[in-house]
């Protein structure tokens, strides 16, 4: 199943935004466009056939959206080693607030060094609205042992990734790109030069992930309004 999917049934797409304070209101107010699919650099990208991004010289970040799977309740540790077949662990309140902040962060400092685009805070001509997410997370690393073990894990967790462009002035949709990603650990894979997998190198690794992704639209964006 394609990730487009994905995105209409947690509903990122066909929000119109006329300013931040009416955007509620004005999501029935502008009829959508048709998006066709195209050739870009992530999994799937959807472009406005209409759309003309040169006349497009700054972006409004929008706040992101962050979904997880339900795989039960997280665990702060374990006694014993857990069923092996075990691939999935819950996140706490804690840790995912923490997620959110270090992706946002990261993401938003990588687009800033943006080369054909500023970043603005006010919506308005000539404006692009980036609305972004991170849906269906999951963690596959495991609760720490009580004691002095350690984990290793190769991939620390899945999220597929979900941006949009809007044109700031008229609410239409003018660009959706989505991707299923890994979070690898390090290399990605378990030898004898992987360093344990803890809170410091699992966030280390969460702002590599976020700046990658956020460097790689960065580009596709300063191509779109070059007209490449």
């Amino acid at each position: 199943m394609k990730l487009l999917a994905l995105i209409m049934s947690v509903t990122l797409l066909s929000i119109s935004v006329a300013s931040a304070q009416e955007a509620d209101e004005a999501a029935d107010a502008v009829e959508q466009p048709q998006l066709v699919e195209a050739k870009g650099a992530f999994q799937e990208t959807w472009i406005n056939p209409e759309a003309d991004f040169t006349q497009f010289n700054k972006v409004f970040l929008w706040e992101g959206t962050f979904e997880y799977r339900d795989v039960g309740p997280a665990r702060s540790t374990r006694m014993t080693m857990m069923n092996t077949r075990q691939r999935e662990f819950g996140i706490s309140e804690a840790d995912r607030a923490k997620f959110e902040e270090e992706v946002s962060k990261a993401f938003d400092a990588e687009i800033a060094k943006g080369k054909r685009f500023t970043i603005t805070d006010q919506l308005g001509p000539g404006t692009m609205i980036l609305r972004g997410g991170a849906l269906d997370i999951i963690s596959m690393v495991p609760p720490e042992t009580v004691g002095r073990s350690e984990v290793y894990v190769a991939n620390i967790g899945e999220a597929t990734l979900v941006m949009e462009l809007l044109d700031a002035s008229t609410g239409e949709v003018l660009a959706v790109v989505a991707e299923r990603q890994r979070l690898q650990s390090g290399t990605g894979r378990i030898d004898s030069f992987s360093m344990p997998t803890n809170r410091v190198t699992v966030y280390a690794e969460v702002r590599r992930w976020a700046r990658r992704a956020a460097s790689k639209l960065r580009t596709e964006l300063d191509k779109a309004i070059a007209g490449k």
